[in-house]
């Protein structure tokens, strides 16, 4: 394990993030249940990272960008930002059954060796994720006693982000544009334990990538999340909940016409540390999250950092 100095801040519950984070999605707490809520959500990823680039770059152009030709490999230096701002609904259609939908619009950017080799804007792929609510033990009475509560979930990714957007008369790398071109699934699976004012979250979320019509495929992605939280009632309308834990995204090789790209894929461990502040109807969130250690591909730029500032509206009856 390779070890770096990563940051996150995350997203706003609840939320699943994508724009570049094509291997890993998150889902966060909820501070109300079975309650619809409207977010506007702004995403930041930072990658950079020196990659060996091979004296034939075809495979580098997936994640590691595009590198002039060369007749012996070399080190070359890549900087990658994505920012995404997304809106964002949680529908609650019964007490059991949730409908959660993302638009986004992401700028994508790229610099080699300190030289822009992209730099797009677009409107990224939504995704439509059915959550059903498994268990709830949330009591019925004044007394206060332990609640769990399980969801699971799938859905899809929708193709409708460009992916042949071109830069400076150069048709940009898959990983680069606004969006994949691909019809791809996703599952979910979310456990939440409270007592009181304290409690833990566990999410799983992975996603299966389909192939775009040029025959490649972003390899396939599970994400893991466990954070434990406190809840600080101030008075009747404002209430701030901190959290601790860990993040982990775990992605596979990516594919092309049916072969596994060698030096694609890998794993980053991320620890993160986030608050939640609420007030009446409204929601706000941040959250700072470090990546500890990485096992990644070679051909894989390391992420630094993610930010993550939302608002959200909960539409209580």
């Amino acid at each position: 394990m390779k070890t770096v100095l990563v940051a996150w801040m995350l997203l706003v519950m609840p939320s699943i993030g994508l724009g570049c984070d094509v291997c890993g999605i998150f889902l966060g707490i909820r501070p109300y249940d079975r309650t619809s809520s409207i977010s506007l959500l702004w995403r930041y990823r930072h990658l950079e990272g020196d990659v060996l680039v091979p004296a034939t770059p075809s495979a580098v152009e997936k994640h590691g960008g595009h590198a002039p030709p060369s007749s012996t490999a070399r080190t070359m230096h890549y900087r990658e930002l994505y920012q995404v701002a997304e809106l964002r609904a949680d529908l609650w259609l019964h007490d059991r059954f949730a409908l959660l939908v993302g638009l986004p619009v992401v700028n994508n950017y790229r610099a080699v060796d300190g030289v822009v080799s992209s730099d797009l804007y677009g409107v990224g792929d939504p995704l439509l994720i059915g959550r059903y609510q498994l268990v709830n033990t949330k009591c019925l009475t004044p007394d206060e006693r332990v609640v769990h509560r399980i969801m699971l979930g799938a859905g899809v990714k929708v193709p409708l982000g460009r992916s042949d957007l071109t830069y400076e008369g150069r048709t940009v790398e898959a990983d680069q544009q606004p969006g994949t071109g691909t019809w791809d699934l996703l599952g979910t699976a979310e456990y939440s334990v409270r007592y009181k004012r304290n409690g833990a979250a566990f999410t799983l979320v992975g996603r299966w990538n389909s192939a775009n019509a040029d025959g490649y495929q972003l390899g396939h992605g599970i994400s893991t999340t466990a954070e434990g939280f406190h809840r600080f009632d101030i008075n009747e309308d404002w209430k701030v909940m901190p959290s601790l834990g860990v993040y982990h995204e775990l992605s596979g090789m990516d594919i092309t016409n049916g072969v596994p790209d060698a030096g694609t894929g890998g794993s980053t461990l991320f620890t993160h540390v986030g608050s939640r502040v609420w007030w009446r109807s409204w929601a706000f969130s941040a959250t700072f999250q470090y990546a500890v250690a990485y096992n990644l591909g070679e051909l894989m730029i390391p992420n630094r950092e993610r930010i993550v500032l939302g608002m959200t509206y909960n539409i209580i009856k």
